[in-house]
Parts: structure tokens; sequence; C-alpha cells
């Protein structure tokens, strides 16, 4: 049986003492936390981004239809308007968005629905995120009675 001598000691104190390596294990224990926190900035500032050009795709949208006399003229500026407002998103296709237009007591709701799973960010899975389904709406006052 071999046992321990004193050389085998002092190159134990001697790697315990050694602190070149020390910045190196240090950087590797919390890379995993500061890439994490730089994808969640990064994810969450995409998806507000998002969240913020839907809404003012809605609001302009429910701008457009005051001047339409027609439900479907309505409908059409709509789609028109949003197709404006989101083509600053090229990453978003037009079967992602869609448009509706609900009327009642002269007034009508533009509802606006983008579906974000394909955008890159938003479909990493690296941090937890709200709904990628976006919804948000704008209400105009239209005349009923042209």
């Amino acid at each position: 049986m071999v046992g321990f001598t004193s050389s085998h000691f002092n190159r134990v104190r001697r790697l315990a003492r050694d602190i070149r390596g020390a910045a190196l294990i240090e950087f590797a224990i919390l890379l995993p936390a500061l890439l994490s926190l730089v994808m969640g900035v990064l994810c969450y500032g995409q998806y507000i981004w998002l969240a913020h050009s839907v809404q003012a795709a809605a609001n302009d949208a429910a701008r457009a239809i005051v001047a339409g006399v027609t439900p479907a003229e309505r409908l059409s500026l709509a789609q028109a308007a949003v197709a404006v407002d989101m083509a600053s998103v090229p990453e978003l296709r037009s079967n992602q968005i869609s448009v509706a237009i609900d009327e009642a007591n002269a007034r009508a709701t533009v509802r606006l629905r983008v579906d974000a799973r394909a955008l890159t960010l938003l479909s990493t899975g690296m941090v937890p995120l709200p709904d990628p389904v976006i919804e948000r709406q704008a209400v105009a006052a239209v005349n009923a009675a042209w």
C-alpha cells in the first residue's frame, strides 16, 4: 500500500493557495445567470415593443374607419391602416395578423390579434414570457346613419 508522502501534502497545499484560475471559475459560475438576464431584457423588450406597435396599429385603424360609410368599407380601411403600420415589423406575416370590427351604438371597436410565436426572441424559451398572442383594441365613434 502506497502512503502519502510529504511531497504529496506540499503539492496539495500549493494547489490550495493557487488562485490563477479563480476568475475563470467565477466567470463560468456567473455566465448562465448573466446570459439569462440579458436574454430576459431582450425578450421582454421585443415583447413590449411589439405590444406597443399592435396598440398603435389598432389606434390608427380606429382613426381610419371613421371615413368609411359601410361596414365592409370600414373593414377594408382598417386592414389597410394595419398593413401600413405593421410593415415596420418585418418578422410578422400578414397571416399572423387578424383585424375585426364590432359596431354597436354609433361606436366601432377595432380588434387586432397578432400571433407572435414565430418571432425569433419570443420563441427561444429561455425566459418565461406572457402569452405570445397579443390582442389589442381601439374604439372610434362612427356615424351609422349616412
